[in-house]
């Protein structure tokens, strides 16, 4: 006859959020601007989207201090510069006398310059970030509304991640559910043990 035990788990939901919206890969090949957005928007997100200092500092690291197209461009001459993702941002970083009347944006020396579409020069795409949920099974006989018993689970999730390398700006917090809980009770079968009866026999 088969035995079934219950086991009592409790489950949460889990943000994760970013506090940086980019990361950028750097692409070697020396190519124009219109060739280096496609490629960015077929393999990734986009041409090079720089959102604030902590994106630009992250960009020169991936990509370092030569020349690399960003994804920084406008139409005329005159016009407003606008991102090729259609993003706005405030964000700039000109070198002096920039932008000098060119349509498309590259950094050099980690600073930008307009220049001539036509290149050819390397690239660097954006991946966007964003906010994932998780759900995460608990087995513990702890109080798992103890606000403490909560920061604890988090901490352990959070040194996983860093000693994994996904920790640097990545941010976790729990879900509150409609119930005003956090965590709720789960209950899955699962076969007990076979037990093996032996018996001796008298001679």
């Amino acid at each position: 006859m088969r035995t079934d035990i219950l086991l009592l788990l409790s489950s949460a939901l889990m943000n994760m959020t970013f506090s940086q919206r980019h990361e950028f890969v750097y692409v070697p090949s020396s190519v124009n601007w219109t060739t280096a957005q496609k490629y960015c928007r077929q393999h990734y997100s986009d041409l090079a989207t720089v959102d604030d200092q902590a994106d630009h500092n992250e960009l020169l690291k991936t990509a370092g201090m030569g020349n690399v197209w960003i994804g920084l461009y406008r139409t005329t001459g005159d016009g407003a510069f606008v991102w090729s993702d259609q993003s706005s941002s405030s964000f700039k970083a000109w070198e002096s006398g920039q932008p000098n009347n060119q349509l498309c944006v590259n950094i050099y020396g980690g600073k930008w310059y307009d220049r001539d579409c036509v290149g050819p020069v390397p690239f660097a795409c954006s991946i966007d970030r964003k906010r994932q949920i998780m759900r995460v099974e608990v087995k513990s006989s702890q109080n798992l509304k103890d606000p403490a018993v909560m920061n604890g689970i988090l901490g352990k999730m959070e040194q996983v991640m860093k000693e994994k390398g996904l920790a640097q700006y990545a941010k976790l917090s729990w879900i509150t559910q409609s119930n005003g809980n956090v965590f709720q009770k789960n209950y899955k079968k699962r076969d007990a043990p076979k037990q093996t009866c032996v018996s001796k026999l008298r001679k």
